[in-house]
């Protein structure tokens, strides 16, 4: 069995396998060694504002004690999320609320939905890898080259210095080093065409009160404007526009906004992105949203990529993991992918840890492939049925039900198991991600249309 394990990315993924494999080796391999190494510095990592984590993470997390640990910092929290309200953003009509409960107020096996901040959800996964001796995270090492032989992976960074071990798992993201230098070198990231525009305030940045309790989608024709509170006192609000933003806009962003740090370079890149939402967004019938577009200034651009389908996820004595193996186009929750990948592979790890790594991974692969495809497959189906403008509103309800499973039985048949324990019938939302919410301004493409033709105030 590999005693040394190497883990290249300490986002979600990283930190949940090594949390993963320290949980379920210990007992019997107490001297295994799991290192992890990132390219970022540790005071940046979760930055990206909130995120939602959905009924199938929140299962995993919580058999792994990060939830309990999350649970104890109090405002970082988050907020549980019931039902997300869907509006139409020009009428300000109703469309009806996407729920992650029943009628007795009861989550998907014990789960709704949550939102939290990144870097709060970073700080208690690290906190809880931390608490075994076996786990080590180093931050600024950039890999620049591995090479693996018969029994080993040696991992060379750019500040010079090296580290050898016997299995690598790639969890580094969308633009993975790992994929593209060692495991599948051709397989380079794509952009997708859609952009979060987000921003993350208190939400005393406006004076007018919100006009729902926990969050909201506002559909146009044009994209999607997501609003959810972050924090059980309601002071932290999290509103992201999710839309189509051409590629040039992204590359003139980015050479502004790192441009040898100039204020007024970034100030210009900001202006530019609060442009675009105000063009989107900004003739809302809410006026709540008005002010929060008229108010903000400090808006964010994240580009969503994924990675092509099919591609290799496994080579010699490296695995990806995550988005690293199969991002995805903008509709499943990749972290609740990522972790279960995580628990999964750890699991499969450590009941065969004397078998041939790529008997292993072969197994692993055979568990999620199909899953995954799965989700690829009608996820790019939707997506051109977005550019096709193919698909009627009343199909949304369909289109948006969870294609990811719940936890395996085959590796846990605990009592709690959501899938053994289903608590509601469909249509529900299991694994509602913020990126699925756009694929509604399709779906709902007539309805959207008749409301944007004679635009009506709420009450």
């Amino acid at each position: 069995m590999p005693r040394r394990i190497l883990i290249v990315g300490g986002g979600i993924a990283g930190l949940t396998a090594s949390i993963a494999l320290a949980k379920d080796l210990t007992p019997v391999e107490p001297d295994v060694d799991i290192a992890i190494y990132d390219s970022r510095a540790e005071h940046s990592m979760g930055d990206g504002g909130a995120m939602s984590l959905t009924p199938i993470a929140q299962h995993y997390l919580d058999q792994l004690g990060v939830l309990h640990e999350l649970t104890r910092t109090g405002e970082e929290t988050g907020i549980e999320v019931t039902e997300i309200n869907i509006y139409s953003l020009r009428s300000g009509r109703s469309l009806g609320p996407l729920r992650f409960a029943d009628e007795t107020g009861r989550g998907y096996g014990g789960y709704k939905s949550r939102r939290v901040l990144r870097s709060a959800l970073f700080r208690a996964m690290l906190a809880v890898a931390r608490q075994y001796a076996q786990i080590s995270v180093e931050f600024g090492k950039k890999l620049s080259s591995t090479s693996t032989k018969s029994n080993t992976v040696t991992l060379q960074f750019d500040d010079g210095t090296t580290t050898t071990g016997d299995l690598l798992l790639g969890c580094d993201g969308v633009h993975s080093a790992v994929r593209t230098l060692l495991v599948d070198p051709g397989n380079q990231s794509e952009y997708t065409g859609i952009s979060f525009i987000q921003s993350l305030a208190p939400a005393e940045r406006v004076s007018l009160p919100s006009h729902f309790d926990e969050s909201a989608i506002h559909l146009t024709g044009q994209g999607s404007l997501l609003a959810s509170y972050c924090n059980p006192s309601h002071q932290t609000m999290f509103v992201a526009a999710i839309m189509r933003v051409n590629e040039h806009i992204i590359d003139r962003y980015r050479a502004l906004a790192y441009a040898d740090t100039d204020i007024a370079a970034l100030t210009s890149a900001q202006m530019a992105l609060r442009y675009q939402v105000r063009s989107k967004f900004g003739t809302s019938a809410f006026p709540w949203i008005r002010e929060w577009i008229e108010e903000t200034r400090d808006w964010e651009l994240y580009p969503i990529y994924q990675v092509r389908q099919r591609g290799k996820w496994h080579v010699d004595r490296a695995l990806l993991l995550g988005d690293a193996a199969h991002a995805m186009p903008p509709r499943e929750e990749s972290a609740a992918y990522a972790i279960e990948d995580a628990v999964i592979f750890a699991q499969i790890f450590a009941r065969g840890r004397d078998r041939p790594l790529r008997d292993v991974f072969v197994e692993y692969e055979n568990a999620r492939r199909g899953l995954v495809d799965k989700a690829f497959d009608a996820t790019r189906r939707l997506w051109q049925s977005d550019l096709d403008k193919g698909l009627f509103p009343g199909q949304f309800r369909d289109c948006m039900s969870s294609i990811q499973l719940p936890p395996a039985p085959a590796l846990d048949k605990t009592a709690d198991d959501p899938k053994r324990n289903r608590i509601f019938p469909p249509p529900t939302h299991e694994s509602m991600s913020d990126l699925s919410v756009y694929t509604l301004t399709s779906e709902l493409e007539v309805a959207l249309h008749v409301d944007e033709k004679g635009i009506k105030v709420p009450a």
